[in-house]
C-alpha cells in the first residue's frame, strides 16, 4: 500500500492525513504530519544485530557441509521429516531420562492399582460366597470401603 498517495496538502502547503471514517460510523480527525512521515504500521520491527546474524547463519547452513540443505519451515527450524530422515539417534538428555523414568513409574503404579482392585473384588466375591462363617458384615464393609478410598487416592495421583 502506498501511504504517500493518501497524504494531502492544505492551503498553507502542510501535509496531513485526511479524516477517515471508523467502522462504527465516527470520524477520525485529520492529522498533520512532517515530510517523510512513515506510519507505525509500515515500519519493520526492530531486529538486533545478534538476531540478524543468527538468521543469516541459519540461511547459510553449516560451514563446510556440502550435502543437501534442510528444508526450513515458516518458524525458521528444520521440519520433523528432515530431522527423522537425516539424523542419527541422539543421546537422551538428563531431563529426558527423568521424564522417561517418571513415565515408567507411572505405568508401574497403574499396573499395581489394577492388581489391588482385582484383589479387592476377589475378596468381596469370597465374602459373598462364604456365608458359613459368622462375620461382622459392618466391619468388613468398613474395611473394604477404606481400601477402596486408598485405591482412589492412588489413582488420583
Amino acid at each position: 500500500m502506498n501511504f504517500e498517495a493518501n497524504l494531502q496538502r492544505d492551503a498553507q502547503g502542510r501535509l496531513f492525513i485526511p479524516p477517515t471514517q471508523r467502522p462504527d460510523g465516527t470520524w477520525r480527525a485529520a492529522k498533520y504530519v512532517k515530510e517523510g512521515y512513515i506510519p507505525q504500521d509500515e515500519i519493520d520491527s526492530y531486529r538486533s544485530k545478534g538476531k540478524k546474524f543468527a538468521d543469516d547463519a541459519k540461511a547459510m547452513g553449516v560451514v563446510g557441509y556440502n550435502g543437501p540443505k534442510p528444508v526450513i519451515s515458516s518458524q525458521g527450524r528444520p521440519t520433523n521429516a528432515d530431522i527423522e530422515a537425516g539424523s542419527k539417534p541422539t543421546k537422551m538428555t538428563k531431563n529426558q531420562k527423568k521424564r522417561q523414568k517418571k513415565k515408567e513409574k507411572k505405568n508401574a503404579d497403574e499396573f499395581e492399582i489394577e492388581e489391588v482392585t482385582e484383589h479387592v473384588t476377589e475378596k468381596v466375591a469370597e465374602l459373598k460366597v462364604d456365608e458359613s462363617k459368622p462375620v461382622d458384615v459392618e466391619k468388613k464393609k468398613k474395611a473394604l470401603l477404606k481400601k477402596l478410598r486408598a485405591i482412589n487416592d492412588l489413582q488420583a495421583k
